[in-house]
């Protein structure tokens, strides 16, 4: 309930409401209409809560609003008078007591207070006057905290992610602008094979003429709205110029690719977008898709971190590998796949597809090492005619399918792996002897003592240089101390010197103003003689 304004009765009859703003009523009038009908004034909202008005400092007759939002700050308007014997107490500073928290309460008129309450928790909380924000002197009433709205949250992370969005965006324009090298590739002198390898490019993306061609009529039709056409606009120029970024890159024969500030790539900040286009266009450019970043991932390895299905799905297909591993951290010492980000950040079905496809491409790496054998081709029974299933059991179908593929080619990787470690632990033991195990024991006391004697030079060494360092600092503090003392020898004798030159010209002072005196005074006699 939320109580927005209070009519008063005046004495002669007249009505008046309070309104939001400070101004809006005279002082005097006010003053006299709290004063004429705070013994009749009784809100209804507060009926519940006042406690005995003789027993406290302040009544107060209203407040508004009743309630907040609990992640706004609230500005509270409160009215009510002092009782006759604490009038005193009406110009000393008041604090609402909100809760836990108190806050200064400002004098508006007289009799209204404004205050603005903090953020808190949603729920009920006691409200009321203090003198020293702690012991009420006023009524205790309810202010109540309530949720902020679920659309204004969903809207404001909407926000949100458009902004990261175009960082990103900006990041990657800034990247393209900043290490491009046409005058460079125009400059120097190309070889035909590169030459060549550039016009297959240009032929590959040819197509890109027919997207401009499709936007053209989207727009001229009124297909889409003026925000996905600025997007698919936009996004189109940025094709056209990874295009071009591209060409330059492969008529230098570079195979690398620069870092933007935060230590990312072309084709990382692209597959973080879920630019799919851009896996095609590195595939054919010959540059790598498994090339990382500064910080160890590949584009596969974004794409998964931000659940970009699409993006994961055009890598995979462009050649990119889902079985590489991030650099180690402190978190992650063994490092993270890309199923393994993709679970951490909730995208579960993205997870089970990524760790399918690594432990399929793990064994058929291992196939082509020659370190595991067999193959994960589907039996007949796993192509059966599927037109009269319906679409949930099609799912199911493929669910079972690609556990069954994860499954088989977990149990040939094991089974390589234990294969591999049956033949180094049977050729240790072939190769061991009593002779081999005496000469590694005689060895290993070796290494033993010759560590232990490397511990105590050390220690010795360390002890050498402790006592260098004290006698070093011995011999020099007494250096110290004895300049120290000749300084001073120095300063005394300077100083009797100095004195021994003032007293003789103290002295040759004195002859001189004794020689004039005694001429003033023989002038002063001839003077008196001649009259």
């Amino acid at each position: 309930m939320m109580v927005c304004k209070v009519r008063i009765v005046l004495e002669d009859g007249m009505n008046s409401i309070i309104d939001d703003s400070p101004g809006s009523v005279d002082d005097a009038v006010l003053e006299s209409s709290i004063s004429s009908s705070h013994d009749s004034f009784a809100s209804p909202g507060m009926d519940q809560h006042q406690s005995s008005v003789q027993e406290q400092m302040f009544t107060i007759t209203d407040f508004s609003p009743a309630w907040g939002f609990s992640n706004q700050t609230t500005k509270i308007l409160v009215t009510g008078y002092f009782h006759e014997q604490y009038l005193h107490l009406a110009k000393s500073k008041l604090f609402c007591i909100c809760g836990d928290a108190f806050v200064l309460a400002e004098v508006v008129q007289a009799g209204v207070y404004s205050c603005m309450v903090l953020p808190h928790s949603p729920g009920l909380v006691n409200l009321c006057l203090s003198l020293d924000g702690s012991k009420p002197i006023s009524q205790i009433l309810s202010f109540e905290y309530l949720a902020p709205p679920v659309h204004d949250s969903v809207v404001l992370s909407e926000e949100k992610s458009r902004w990261e969005e175009f960082h990103i965006q900006m990041r990657l324009t800034y990247l393209l602008s900043s290490t491009s090298k046409t005058l460079n590739a125009l400059s120097s002198k190309v070889s035909p094979a590169k030459l060549k390898e550039a016009k297959k490019f240009a032929n590959k993306t040819s197509n890109i003429s027919n997207t401009w061609a499709h936007l053209i009529k989207s727009i001229e039709g009124s297909r889409i709205s003026v925000a996905q056409a600025k997007d698919g606009l936009f996004e189109l120029s940025l094709r056209n110029a990874i295009k071009e970024w591209l060409l330059e890159r492969i008529l230098e024969g570079c195979k690398t690719t620069e870092y933007d500030t935060q230590g990312l790539g072309v084709i990382h900040l692209c597959a973080i977008m879920g630019y799919t286009w851009s896996a095609y266009l590195f595939s054919w450019s010959g540059l790598s898709l498994d090339f990382r970043d500064k910080h160890g991932w590949t584009a596969i390895h974004w794409a998964a971190y931000y659940g970009r299905e699409k993006m994961v799905a055009a890598l995979l297909s462009a050649g990119a590998k889902p079985n590489l591993v991030t650099d180690p951290t402190k978190e992650n010492p063994s490092g993270c796949t890309a199923a393994d980000l993709a679970s951490a950040k909730g995208y579960d079905g993205l997870a089970a597809y990524l760790s399918e496809k690594a432990l399929v491409a793990q064994f058929e790496s291992m196939i082509i090492a020659g370190n595991a054998t067999g193959s994960l081709q589907m039996t007949a029974t796993d192509t059966l005619n599927s037109e009269n299933l319906s679409e949930e059991e099609l799912h199911l179908k493929d669910a079972l399918a690609a556990y069954r593929t994860a499954a088989g080619a977990a149990a040939r990787i094991q089974v390589a792996f234990r294969e591999h470690s049956l033949k180094v632990h049977t050729k240790a033991v072939q190769s061991s002897s009593p002779e081999d195990e005496a000469r590694n024991i005689i060895a290993a006391m070796k290494i033993q003592h010759a560590f232990r004697n490397y511990e105590s030079k050390k220690k010795m060494a360390a002890a050498a240089h402790i006592q260098h360092r004290f006698r070093t600092w011995k011999t020099r503090r007494e250096f110290l101390n004895m300049r120290r003392h000749a300084i001073r020898i120095q300063a005394v004798f300077r100083g009797f010197q100095a004195r021994k030159q003032y007293r003789k010209v103290i002295w040759s002072v004195g002859v001189l103003e004794k020689a004039i005196l005694r001429w003033r005074l023989k002038e002063k006699r001839l003077s008196r003689t001649a009259s």
